[in-house]
């Protein structure tokens, strides 16, 4: 049966005769505003899904990584194993017949709604789910809760799950996988070309450490189910789709060595940035772009800036960055919904983007079509850099100890990049040219 939307609760609210109390209730207001320590007091997520989401407590692992980058969240999950979004024959214990379910959604401000399926719904080959009747109930199973979001919190988005299946395939359809990833994630693009929301991109995240460090196993013992390793991963992924910078930020480490929680939250960053265009994070993301010292934001009426996480003065929609760190916003729409940009980070305050690359540094070729070399005359030198479009949007970030390091902006648009190097503690910025 279709569960249809409880009535939309109105409030009202005591009317205030005396101009004294309104303006100590404004006073109030400024004076909280302006004693925030952080860019958003609460971001609010809920987690609907199954054992998938549940397995090592997915939604613990991203509310700790969040509290230990100085985020303050709220959590709500609801993660019975076994269950389905669309699954008619689990009755009202399908998520999009749930009454539970949607007095969930409809019971605190959230801001965004994490949605995960049974990802063997999704292991077809792209937009051919199993028969017309079938493929209605995935569809209309998400569009129903994205729907519900939508009508009680106006400014909230979905994040679909866009996760993995079991961890050798599934035959004779897949065999590996790593194949199955792929049609699962295909899927999901297939669902948001309908939805509009966001995807986060964790089956992309998993192929990253598969192909790279093929010694971490992302499963569990029954190969189907996240080991602790994947649900971070996981974790992180959403973290960066959430507040739109590195997971490295936080301290939080969920009990595996340091080497493997700096990698995983560098992939889950690095993976969330490289898909925005397929993922559609890049329509809720205002650009930022800079001219010398000055960064601006157009297209929103009104905008506040934030430098390490922290209020910052500036004139509405441009701030004038004076020294280094990290610089945030959030933006109001017409609607008067907010919006978080990608972060920006200065790392010298005395950056100059027309000088030369130093005898120590080589940038080559450039201009180039995808691949530059960065090399160093010392061999052995540690150095760091951090890669950025031309508005100022980190794309890649490390901590080398090479003579030379490849980066590689093959799957990246045309245009002008940005690369900040440190050498000894010396800044070395060079423009790259992708033609």
């Amino acid at each position: 049966m279709l569960f249809n939307h409880a009535p939309k609760p109105t409030r009202s609210y005591p009317k205030i005769q005396n101009m004294r109390l309104i303006k100590i209730f404004i006073a109030v207001a400024i004076l909280m505003v302006s004693n925030s320590t952080n860019a958003q007091d609460t971001t609010r997520v809920l987690f609907i899904g199954n054992s998938f989401t549940g397995a090592n407590n997915l939604p613990n692992l991203f509310e700790q990584l969040a509290a230990n980058a100085g985020h303050h969240v709220v959590i709500g999950a609801h993660t019975p194993g076994g269950i389905s979004v669309g699954d008619i024959r689990q009755g009202n214990q399908a998520h999009m017949n749930n009454p539970y379910v949607y007095n969930l959604i409809k019971g605190d401000d959230w801001d965004y709604l994490v949605l995960q399926d049974n990802q063997g719904r999704f292991s077809h080959p792209r937009g051919k789910f199993p028969d017309p009747s079938f493929q209605s109930k995935v569809i209309e199973g998400h569009l129903r809760i994205r729907d519900s979001l939508l009508y009680y919190h106006p400014c909230a988005h979905m994040i679909w799950f866009g996760g993995f299946g079991t961890k050798n395939g599934l035959s004779p359809d897949f065999t590996s996988g790593v194949a199955m990833i792929d049609s699962i994630y295909q899927n999901y693009k297939f669902l948001n070309d309908t939805a509009h929301q966001v995807i986060a991109p964790i089956g992309p995240a998993f192929k990253r450490i598969i192909a790279a460090y093929p010694a971490i196993d992302l499963w569990g013992g029954d190969a189907t189910h996240p080991s602790l390793h994947g649900s971070f991963l996981t974790a992180c992924v959403i973290y960066t789709t959430v507040f739109k910078q590195s997971p490295l930020l936080s301290t939080y480490n969920p009990g595996i060595s340091a080497s493997h929680d700096t990698l995983l939250k560098t992939v889950g960053y690095q993976t969330t940035l490289d898909s925005l265009n397929f993922t559609g994070l890049d329509s809720i993301t205002p650009l930022i772009s800079r001219s010398n010292d000055t960064l601006v934001i157009t297209g929103y009426p009104q905008c506040s800036w934030f430098y390490n996480d922290a209020p910052y003065p500036s004139a509405n929609c441009t701030a004038i960055m004076d020294q280094v760190g990290r610089y945030s916003a959030i933006v109001t729409d017409s609607k008067g919904c907010m919006f978080k940009a990608w972060e920006y980070e200065l790392a010298s305050s005395n950056v100059n983007y027309e000088q030369l690359p130093l005898e120590s540094m080589a940038v080559y070729p450039n201009p180039g079509t995808g691949k530059f070399k960065l090399k160093l005359s010392e061999p052995g030198t540690a150095f760091s850099y951090i890669l950025t479009t031309s508005g100022g949007k980190i794309i890649d970030r490390q901590d080398l100890n090479l003579e030379s390091v490849v980066i590689d902006l093959t799957n990246h648009p045309k245009g002008l990049y940005i690369l900040q190097v440190n050498v000894k503690g010396a800044l070395i910025t060079k423009k790259i040219l992708k033609e």
